[in-house]
């Protein structure tokens, strides 16, 4: 029973929760305890110490509307948990090419990474925040492409936790204590002897998983491709056993990766703001419409990180066909579906329009499949359980489209929002002939798509860059290479010949290479498309930013890569005092300037440089269904 108030009252938080408490208690007549402000503005989680038994306030519709009628209320939402949208393991073991939906064989769904990549491999200067259940920092898709991030799971796992048939109903870390600032994943199995609410008994991994499919190493001989070969990670942990995160805590971790709320002194500022989240999970929310409203708390911190030029992607949810579940269904969200590699839906994802949020189905392979990176062990991670399975769940749609966003800000870093939106949807492939499908008593029927059933269409990163490179004084591109791990202390050399001017061509170019984080290094070749990077790596993890001017237009582009040395702790690596500058943003300007990230003085040499209808779980004690997302090992990959 607890919810979540937001007062228009701007007075000192200790005088607002003690009168606010006074006004609840005599309002519900039972006794409310106040767990703690969030980070949104003037929003406090509370919590009824047992629901009321006698009058009037016997539905959870019934207290929403009696707390939100009281004075000086402007909305109270129910602290909601949510799921990782995901669907069953599947009996057949056969499936499509692997990552088929990224290379350009002809299916109509096709991506044509390629040709994406040829144009741009993304920038280490854009932060995709991962609001998950935490990372394994040592898997080596993700090694070198982490930022430290913090776990925001607030309650702390009991051992055992209420059991009903076997079934753990209770949420919590599942890591042996609450917040800090370790986002690493523990594993999200319950307990022996019990499971979870969607029959699962071993563990996800599911954030290694989501994260992997939008940035995983690439071009490195092992496992698999990212959409971004340079975009960082922060991990955000918001989900703790059996994959459940609670809408509070989902809140605080919005405003900490977008920097746009309160500060809280225990837990800090964040100081690699994200330019995109992602969330990959979703419930329905019977019990107030299945909508989103204009007043509920994950709609203003949506609309508080947009404000903060911060675009959100949410995964549709895994309902078979129903309409997109919440919190995708709030304005302001990029609702991210499945399809298949010929363009038809795949038939666990929700689909459908709705008011302030666009839905776009993005491809996996046959049956909508995602290849991503996960680990062996059941419970806890195994040290040498690196691998990778196909996945299905729009789980793993999200990041698909996450990862395609960041490589239009590489491109063009000033885009907002809105205009990401407009370029998706704009570009978006239209669904094929038969794409929609319903359920009906003799199994699935398919039909063709409208916008209204189905969405905006297809995900086109390729047509996306196209457009956005010909937009208004259109900018030369920097195309760094993809950033690596390295195991020694140098020679490395760093290239952006692939980089282009503002039409699109090789002519009219200047390049300047500077050390942007990181220890100095000694650097060589920095007017050059070439950078040398002749030692310093050791122990070491450094930024390399390439700005290029086309020299006719007199506008500038800047993108950035980053080398991690093998032997690096990423979550507690911080340059020496002596490296000068910690990193930038690199933000271009529109009328064609680029402010580039602040340079690090360095020595050198030539110069400087979810599964069913996912129902409401916890608040009044109803069973939700979650089906735990489907995998298939991959034999062709090696384990580590």
């Amino acid at each position: 029973m607890r919810w979540v108030v937001n007062m228009s009252n701007p007075a000192p938080r200790t005088a607002v929760s003690s009168r606010m408490l006074q006004t609840l208690e005599s309002t519900l007549g039972v006794p409310v305890q106040m767990i703690r402000p969030l980070l949104q503005p003037n929003s406090y989680l509370v919590e009824m110490q047992r629901h009321p038994e006698l009058g009037s306030l016997q539905t959870p519709q019934a207290i929403q509307a009696a707390l939100q009628a009281l004075p000086g209320v402007r909305f109270a939402n129910p602290d909601i948990q949510l799921r990782r949208a995901a669907v069953p393991a599947p009996n057949d073991p056969v499936y499509a090419v692997n990552q088929a939906s990224y290379m350009n064989t002809g299916a109509y769904a096709s991506l044509r990474m390629q040709d994406v990549w040829e144009q741009t491999r993304g920038s280490s200067s854009v932060v995709i925040a991962v609001l998950d259940s935490g990372v394994l920092f040592e898997n080596p898709e993700l090694k070198g492409r982490l930022l430290p991030g913090y776990d925001f799971v607030s309650r702390v796992t009991p051992p055992t936790g209420t059991r009903e048939s076997g079934t753990v109903f209770d949420s919590g870390s599942n890591d042996g204590d609450g917040r800090d600032p370790d986002p690493s994943d523990p594993g999200d199995a319950p307990p022996a002897g019990f499971s979870c609410p969607d029959s699962s008994t071993t563990s996800s991994w599911h954030g290694t998983t989501v994260a992997s499919v939008a940035v995983a190493q690439s071009n490195n001989g092992q496992f698999l491709t990212g959409m971004d070969w340079n975009a960082k990670v922060l991990p955000v942990r918001v989900s703790g056993r059996c994959g459940i995160a609670t809408s509070s805590d989902i809140i605080d971790a919005f405003y900490w990766a977008t920097g746009s709320g309160r500060v809280d002194p225990s837990i800090g500022v964040n100081p690699n703001p994200a330019n995109v989240i992602n969330l990959s999970f979703a419930t329905d929310t019977p019990l107030f419409g299945g909508g989103c409203a204009a007043n509920d708390m994950i709609a203003q911190a949506i609309a508080d990180a947009r404000a903060r030029n911060v675009s959100v992607v949410v995964s549709a949810g895994n309902n078979s066909g129903g309409a997109v579940q919440y919190p995708a269904n709030c304005a302001g969200t990029i609702a991210a579906g499945a399809a298949e590699q010929d363009g038809q839906l795949a038939t666990y994802t929700a689909k459908g329009a709705g008011t302030g949020f666009i839905t776009l189905h993005a491809p996996g392979n046959s049956n909508g499949f995602y290849l991503g990176a996960s680990n062996t062990g059941d419970s806890a991670p195994d040290s040498n359980g690196s691998t990778t399975f196909l996945f299905a769940g729009t789980s793993f749609s999200a990041p698909m489209v996450a990862g395609a966003i960041s490589l239009l800000k590489a491109v063009r870093p000033s885009l907002t929002p809105a205009e990401i939106e407009a370029l998706l949807r704009d570009n978006a492939l239209p669904y094929p002939g038969n794409a929609n499908f319903s359920q009906g008593a003799f199994g699935f029927t398919r039909s063709n798509c409208t916008s209204t059933a189905c969405g905006v269409g297809l995900l086109n990163v390729l047509g996306a860059l196209q457009a956005t490179r010909a937009l208004g004084n259109a900018l030369p591109v920097a195309n760094v290479q993809q950033s690596a791990v390295v195991a020694s202390n140098g020679p490395f050399v760093l290239e952006g010949g692939l980089s282009t001017n503002t039409a699109g061509g090789s002519e009219n170019l200047s390049f300047s290479w500077q050390q942007v984080f990181g220890n100095p290094v000694v650097l060589a070749g920095a007017s050059t498309s070439t950078l040398q990077v002749q030692s310093g790596m050791a122990g070491n993890i450094a930024e390399f930013a390439l700005t290029v001017t086309d020299t006719a237009t007199n506008r500038s582009n800047t993108g950035v890569v980053r080398l991690a040395n093998a032997s690096v702790n990423e979550r507690t690596f911080v340059p020496s005092a002596t490296s000068g500058a910690s990193g930038g943003t690199g933000v271009t300007t529109g009328s064609g300037a680029s402010s580039s990230p602040a340079a690090v003085t360095a020595t050198s040499n030539g110069g400087g440089g979810g599964g069913g209808a996912l129902g409401l779980f916890g608040l009044i004690g109803l069973a939700a269904l979650l089906q735990a997302h489907r995998r298939v090992s991959l034999s062709v990959y090696c384990k580590l």
